[in-house]
């Protein structure tokens, strides 16, 4: 079997400055103890091995990048929980119509590294994980879509869709300012429009992503 091919410190340094990638996740890749060693393998102070190099070309080409390092034919598996990030999931649900009072056991889920980095530029904590329910804002989103709230965009200045506490419970409703107040509205005719003080109302967040079955 041939040697595998070494790996420059300064072009691996590059490339985990590349979005979606970080000493600590190839850390976690690799089962190192901690992302130091991978800071050393930057800086050339610690030498790679020809089995920690096919590691490092198998995290590469799972990021996206790094096909062209060459292959070795017996490269690891790579273990696909480590190419996702944990996200809060709102409790219960946030509805549609009615919504959701959030009285549950707060959970997390998996979300693809490369849709919170690279796609929506946030970090796990910037994001909510929501189920929704009702029919209020079809078509735009359907009962039992899930939707990734981005918990840094609370300001309705450019009118649209966002998650918020009413005072009742958990909802999915478009917002505009209105002399003052915020005008609370669905897409769904059927149901009546709102005005609220904005002290009345929490925005939680502005989806920015929808999962949905087909």
């Amino acid at each position: 079997m041939a040697e595998s091919l070494a790996i420059d410190p300064d072009y691996l340094k590059s490339e985990l400055e590349m979005p979606g990638r970080s000493q600590s996740a190839l850390a976690r890749f690799m089962g190192l103890s901690s992302a130091s060693i991978v800071n050393r393998m930057c800086k050339g102070e610690r030498e790679i091995s020809a089995k920690e190099a096919d590691q490092i070309r198998a995290y590469l080409s799972s990021t996206g990048r790094g096909a062209h390092l060459g292959n070795s034919p017996d490269l690891p598996d790579a273990d696909p929980n480590r190419d996702y990030v944990s996200v809060e999931v709102l409790p219960t649900f946030a509805g549609m119509g009615g919504g959701g009072t959030g009285d549950a056991d707060r959970e997390q889920a998996l979300i693809s590294r490369h849709l919170v980095v690279a796609e929506l530029r946030a970090k796990p904590a910037d994001l909510l994980l929501i189920d929704v329910r009702g029919n209020s804002m079809e078509p735009l989103f359907l009962h039992g879509d899930q939707l990734l709230i981005d918990r840094r965009d609370t300001n309705p200045v450019q009118p649209g869709p966002f998650a918020l506490w009413d005072g009742d419970g958990y909802v999915v409703k478009n917002i505009e300012r209105s002399g003052g107040k915020y005008r609370i509205f669905s897409l769904n005719s059927v149901y009546r429009d709102q005005e609220r003080e904005p002290e009345e109302v929490r925005i939680m967040g502005r989806p920015v992503w929808v999962a949905r079955r087909l």
